[in-house]
């Protein structure tokens, strides 16, 4: 099953090697797989001419332990690409731009799913990483996504779906349907609700799963989320990546 798993991953991946991990059941072996798959992709680059890989900057994991629960976030880009971003698109943004892979998708969500284990126990704080800087800018940027989401789920979702039921049912992915990964990002494009459909890698997705993720957070001044004990901790179930 676990193998399979895998295989499905890197399928997509010309002359990628398919990670493989011991064999377990059920979906938490599947899960398993996932994370297991991703901390590969983590440490080691798919091409033998660039053997440069995420850890190879990013290896001290007191550091990125925080990152799942940081988002989404205003990530930096070189203008104009600098937009509030989830894990995922985030991760895809960078195994696309570092590993050059045509379709860097699989893979993102496999990575995603390795720093969101990383961070298990964390409170949710979007728009802030423990140990890094604060900038108003972004925290601003965030804030209007999370009201851009608002507007958007009230128009798509809602008169369907409870928002806060929607948040809590979004902390079971990424999750394992058969055999292929399955992102929350993903669900929602595919998921036909009022209006057209939204791509995975949008900002208006970004812009729905900040308002999804702040109603999960709780109320905080200029973000929308709440960085402090009582905010809901992100375990091993959130998966956003």
């Amino acid at each position: 099953m676990m193998r399979r798993v895998l295989l499905a991953l890197t399928a997509v991946v010309s002359a990628v090697p398919a990670w493989t991990a011991a064999p377990s059941g059920g979906t938490d072996g599947a899960r398993a797989a996932l994370v297991a798959a991703g901390e590969q992709w983590w440490a080691r680059s798919p091409d033998p001419r660039n053997p440069v890989a995420c850890a190879t900057c990013h290896h001290d994991p007191a550091l990125t332990r925080g990152w799942a629960a940081s988002f989404p976030k205003f990530k930096p880009l070189p203008p104009p690409d600098g937009r509030v971003m989830t894990l995922l698109q985030a991760t895809a943004e960078a195994v696309r731009r570092h590993y050059g892979l045509a379709d860097p998708e699989p893979v993102a969500v496999a990575v995603a799913a390795f720093l969101d284990r990383q961070g298990a126990g964390l409170a949710l704080s979007p728009g802030v990483a423990a140990g890094q800087p604060v900038f108003e800018m972004r925290l601003r940027a965030l804030a209007a996504s999370v009201a851009r989401g608002r507007t958007l789920y009230v128009k798509r979702c809602g008169d369907c779906h409870d928002a806060e039921a929607v948040a809590a049912a979004a902390l079971a992915f990424p999750r394992v349907v058969g055999n292929r990964a399955e992102s929350l990002e993903r669900f929602l494009e595919r998921h036909r609700p009022i209006g057209r459909r939204l791509s995975w890698d949008s900002p208006a997705t970004a812009d729905l799963i900040a308002f999804l993720v702040s109603t999960l957070a709780g109320p905080r001044t200029g973000v929308e989320a709440s960085t402090d004990a009582g905010a809901p901790a992100r375990d091993s179930a959130w998966r956003v990546p």
